[in-house]
């Protein structure tokens, strides 16, 4: 199904006490990026562990009756499902564009000499609050990274950070051989950062329970390995030990490695895993190079579930009932 939709206009716009405005240019700007190539993706109410509802097709600029612009989208909701038989005999669903072929874009940039940390001033009660949030990960970890803003379009938001891990680790996560062919260097420099990542990510739960609101929730840690594919893994818990008995490097490595080659077979671009309540990774979806989602039932499940509710909570504002 496709549809029209105006996703930003240059009215200015405040959330978390702060109010950008956005230029014709930068609207003019987004849209040939759009129209270039990699599409942006159609989410459900930022939850990233859903797979996503369809992509954006095509973008342009207009005008406004008000002296404005405002950047509109044709978007297209993926309808058709089929099946996909893996060879080792786990069945997954498919979805993908009835025309576009083209890859979805990747929100993250490519892994870098450091560690990246982005968090959304939604979460907190000031930027006063965001900046000691930051500090106190600092002081606590004695590791160097680099903090960035994202933005969620919701009232209050469930408390998310996102980790980019460094690229000699992701590497490692990656492949062996690759870590055989450089030698030692690359050897030293991970057995190096490994320790940073750890220290890092344990200041990052105990300050986001300090400082992220709302209070008493758990906390979404979304932890990005930008390589080729970017792998995802994402575990949502109150609890910190939890979190770092999830990231540790064993149990990446085997997440990553079960069934590698059989979602590259596939074209993958970006493979996501979920963190059971086994305190095991599991494979959610991924995106392929040719703009398909394939992902377990039980994702596609939950992407149902999640648009029922959506479209009940819908009915009844409009029938006047809370």
């Amino acid at each position: 199904m496709k549809q029209f939709a105006v996703i930003a206009t240059t009215h200015p716009v405040t959330q978390s006490g702060i109010t950008t405005v956005l230029s014709r240019e930068s609207l003019e700007k987004a849209a040939k990026s759009i129209n270039d190539g990699h599409r942006p993706l159609l989410g459900v109410e930022h939850d990233r562990t859903i797979p996503p509802l369809g992509k954006i097709l095509e973008a342009w600029v207009e005008n406004r009756i008000d002296g404005q612009y405002q950047l509109v989208v044709m978007q297209e909701i993926f309808e058709e499902t089929s099946q996909v038989t893996l060879v080792n005999g786990m069945q997954l669903l498919r979805k993908e564009s009835e025309t576009d072929r083209y890859p979805f874009a990747n929100p993250y940039k490519n892994s870098e000499s450091h560690f990246t940390l982005s968090y959304d001033l939604a979460n907190f009660e000031s930027l006063e609050s965001a900046k000691n949030f930051i500090n106190d990960i600092k002081n606590s970890s004695g590791v160097d990274f680099t903090d960035k803003l994202f933005s969620r379009r919701s009232a209050i938001p469930e408390p998310e950070f996102i980790i980019n891990v460094i690229q000699t680790i992701g590497i490692f996560l990656i492949s062996h051989k690759v870590i055989d062919k450089a030698g030692d260097k690359i050897i030293d420099s991970i057995m190096d950062d490994v320790p940073k990542f750890y220290a890092l990510v344990k200041a990052l739960v105990a300050s986001g329970i300090k400082y992220a609101h709302p209070k008493n929730r758990p906390i979404t840690y979304v932890f990005i390995v930008s390589d080729n594919p970017l792998i995802e893994f994402i575990v949502t818990s109150a609890d910190s030990n939890t979190v770092m008995s999830a990231i540790s490097i064993d149990k990446l490595k085997q997440a990553i490695s079960k069934n590698m080659d059989i979602y590259q077979n596939l074209g993958a671009e970006k493979i996501q895993y979920l963190l059971n309540k086994q305190g095991e990774w599991e494979f959610n979806y991924l995106l392929t190079s040719t703009g398909q989602i394939i992902g377990t039932h039980q994702a596609y499940s939950k992407q149902a579930r999640k648009m029922n509710y959506l479209i009940n909570s819908s009915l009844l504002e409009l029938n006047g009932e809370n």
